[in-house]
C-alpha cells in the first residue's frame, strides 16, 4: 500500500513532484494560499488553504498523520523552510524527493524535505541539507554544500568544493567556479559564471558576474 502524502503548494514544481512521487505516494491533495490555484490537478484536489488545513490537520488522529513535502520554489527559500517548520509541529512527517533518473552520490546525505529533479547529479562528499531544491539537470560536484532552503536552478553547474548560503538561488544554466562561496540569499542570475565569491543578500548577473543590486536581508 502507497504511503499518504500531502503537498503544500500547487504551482510548477508541484506538478514535478506529482510526476516523481505518484508511483511511491498516494497524493490526497494539496494546499496553498493562494484563491487563483486550480482545484484539482490530474485528480488530485486542492484541499484549500492555510484556515482549510488547520480544520483538516485537527480531524487526523495522531495515528492518521500523513507525509508531506513543500513544493514552493525559487526565491521562497525562507517560506519553504517555515511551512516545513509548521507541518512537523501539526505532526506530519517530512519526505526527501529524489527523482529516479537522478544521481546521488552513496557517500552524498540530501535533507528532509529537499527535491532532487530529474537527471540532476549530486557527487561524492556533497551534503545538501534541509529543504533544497536542485533543479532538472543540474549538477553538483564534489564537496559542495548547499545549505538549508537554496536552490540550484535546471542546467546549473556547481563546480567542486562550492558553497551556497542559505536561501540562495542560482538560477536557469549558471556556472559556478570550484571554491567559490555563495552567500546567504543571494541571487545568481540566468546563465551567469562566477568565478568570485558572491556576498550574501546581493544579486549576480553576467560573464563574469557583477553586483546587480544588494538585497535587503529583512524580506
Amino acid at each position: 500500500m502507497k504511503k499518504e502524502l500531502i503537498i503544500w503548494g500547487g504551482t510548477g514544481n508541484f506538478k514535478v513532484l506529482c510526476e516523481l512521487l505518484e508511483e511511491q505516494y498516494h497524493i490526497t491533495g494539496y494546499f496553498d494560499n493562494d484563491p487563483d490555484i486550480p482545484k484539482a490537478y490530474r485528480g488530485i484536489p486542492c484541499l484549500g488553504d492555510q484556515s482549510a488545513f488547520t480544520k483538516w490537520v485537527s480531524s487526523r488522529s495522531e495515528t492518521e498523520k500523513p507525509h508531506f513535502i513543500v513544493s514552493i520554489g525559487p526565491g521562497h527559500g525562507k517560506i519553504r523552510l517555515q511551512i516545513h517548520r509548521e507541518l512537523q509541529e501539526h505532526g506530519l512527517r517530512p519526505i526527501t524527493a529524489i527523482h529516479r533518473t537522478a544521481f546521488v552520490a552513496g557517500n552524498a546525505s540530501v535533507g528532509l524535505g529537499s527535491q532532487v529533479y530529474a537527471q540532476a547529479a549530486v557527487c561524492v562528499d556533497t551534503i545538501i541539507e534541509a529543504g533544497c531544491i536542485i533543479n532538472t539537470r543540474a549538477s553538483v560536484d564534489h564537496e559542495c554544500r548547499i545549505e538549508t532552503g537554496a536552490t540550484v536552478g535546471p542546467g546549473a553547474t556547481l563546480a567542486g568544493l562550492v558553497r551556497v548560503g542559505p536561501y540562495a538561488d542560482i538560477y536557469t544554466g549558471a556556472v559556478v567556479f570550484p571554491r567559490v562561496v555563495i552567500g546567504e540569499g543571494a541571487i545568481v542570475g540566468a546563465g551567469t559564471v562566477v568565478r568570485k565569491n558572491v556576498d550574501p543578500y546581493t544579486v549576480v548577473a553576467g560573464n563574469p558576474a557583477r553586483l546587480i543590486k544588494k538585497l535587503d536581508w529583512r524580506e
